[in-house]
């Protein structure tokens, strides 16, 4: 593997640890906190980094395996398959607070967007894995055409909706609230540029490593918009 891959590599399994590790930290506190909502976005969290799973999986495998990494479908069914299903588990949280009346069309609304995004999704791969995306064993792909529409599909329902939950924060009487919502904003503008920017356009130096940084960075500030550590809180406090 050439220094590029071993770089790319590193930091998707940079990302993708920290993540992991934000998402369980949260859905373990449901023991201390007891609110539900701390389960549901942890597993949100650990959902909307799985595109980064196969770049990092692939990596571990072709270090292993003189620089073969996982099949190319593989690839794409880890990274991609579960995502609606994350999608109605963070529209469950989302509508705990907002639209309420409206709840069971949303969900139900999810749900057929699910079912209708795994199926183009599904149709796309039989029809051949360079439908999907441009792939650069052992772990960088370029999504292209009608697939990288449903990527972004994604993440405008994740950005839009997120936008709204962090508006809605700030804009409370509570000041603990409104800092927690002023990070939950930095989470969800940070990951969408991240996650444009990594699926959109071809990645190098230039790109690679602030693309990254951005990405790491939204999923610390997604812990803190929901469990504010007490020295954050306390220098806040200041």
């Amino acid at each position: 593997m050439d220094a590029f891959t071993i770089l790319n590599g590193t930091l998707s399994i940079i990302y993708v640890s920290i993540s992991i590790l934000v998402g369980l930290t949260m859905i373990l506190s449901y023991r201390k906190h007891k609110e539900k909502l701390l389960i549901l976005v942890g597993l949100t969290w650990i959902g909307i980094v799985s595109p980064w799973y196969p770049s990092s999986i692939s990596f571990i495998v072709a270090f292993f395996n003189n620089g073969e990494g996982i099949p190319e479908v593989a690839y794409y069914l880890i990274g991609n398959i579960a995502g609606p299903v994350f999608i109605f588990i963070w529209l469950v949280a989302f509508t705990e607070f907002f639209f309420q009346s409206y709840r069971k069309l949303i969900l139900g609304g999810s749900i057929v967007y699910g079912i209708v995004w795994e199926i183009l999704f599904i149709w796309l791969l039989l029809q051949g894995p360079g439908t999907i995306a441009d792939f650069f064993p052992p772990i960088d792909v370029d999504y292209k055409g009608f697939y990288l529409v449903l990527a972004l599909s994604v993440i405008a329902i994740v950005s839009s909706t997120g936008i709204y939950f962090s508006y809605r924060s700030i804009k409370t009487d509570k000041r603990k609230t409104r800092i927690k919502g002023y990070f939950l904003l930095a989470a969800f503008i940070s990951y969408t540029v991240g996650a444009i920017l990594d699926a959109a356009i071809p990645q190098d130096y230039i790109y690679l490593i602030p693309t990254r940084l951005i990405l790491i960075s939204s999923a610390i500030f997604w812990y803190f918009g929901f469990i504010m550590p007490e020295f954050v809180e306390r220098r806040l406090e200041e």
